[in-house]
């Protein structure tokens, strides 16, 4: 019987360290709509008006949060300037800025943004989020709950080109992705595709930065000659 009990507090002394060093990496993930999305690049940045902007992305899709101010607590996306929005695949943009048409609900997009933690001297950022967002024509939705970013770095501009946003740099590397996995490597045209889909995939670095260097193992991996 004490055999069994040391052994019960052994694995709970494990499965707890190890949960808290998952908690302690720097992430960024949610469940949309009821699947799991995590991040695999994310970063942070404060104007100089004060305004928090959290962007992840799992180079498919990105998550832009959008605080108000940098002020510890909740912060509603809808009675305040913050935001929420996903630029998905297909390069559409989902809001909480947009409005649900009246035959959807009557109701505006909600959402709220949980910031729990600014550490100026670690540059990092922390908290929670949901939100639901509607399309442009306001008669689709998506949500976004159980969101949550943590230790996210700041101080990396959003982009150094205001031609090239994120998103834009997001919606190109997709597009371009789509032609390179259709060409044939033994197609005259090969060799442009994958410099478009190699190109797009620096100007993503440039704009949305890359921790964990993934993007950049995928340029390393190309071989467009």
């Amino acid at each position: 019987m004490k055999k069994l009990i040391v052994l019960v507090l052994v694995l709970v002394t494990f499965f707890g360290c190890g949960e808290e060093l998952e908690f302690n990496t720097p992430s960024f993930q949610a469940k949309k709509d009821g699947n799991l999305w995590e991040a695999v690049t994310y970063r942070a940045n404060i104007d100089n008006s004060g305004v928090l902007t959290i962007v992840g992305s799992d180079n498919f899709e990105t998550v832009t949060l959008v605080v108000n101010s940098v002020s510890i607590g909740l912060h509603n996306v809808v009675t305040t300037t913050s935001s929420a929005s996903l630029l998905d695949v297909n390069n559409m943009n989902w809001s909480t800025d947009n409005t649900p048409d009246p035959s959807v609900q009557i109701y505006p997009a909600d959402g709220m943004i949980d910031l729990k933690e600014v550490d100026m001297e670690a540059g990092t950022v922390s908290g929670e989020f949901y939100f639901n967002a509607f399309n442009e024509s306001g008669l689709s939705s998506i949500n976004f709950n159980q969101g949550f970013f943590h230790n996210v770095p700041l101080g990396g501009a959003i982009t150094t080109d205001p031609g090239v946003t994120c998103n834009d740099a997001n919606a190109t590397v997709a597009a371009t992705l789509i032609n390179y996995n259709a060409a044939d490597p033994m197609d005259a045209n090969f060799e442009t595709v994958c410099n478009a889909y190699k190109t797009a995939l620096e100007t993503q670095i440039t704009a949305c930065g890359d921790v964990g260097g993934t993007i950049q193992a995928t340029i390393d991996g190309l071989t467009c000659m």
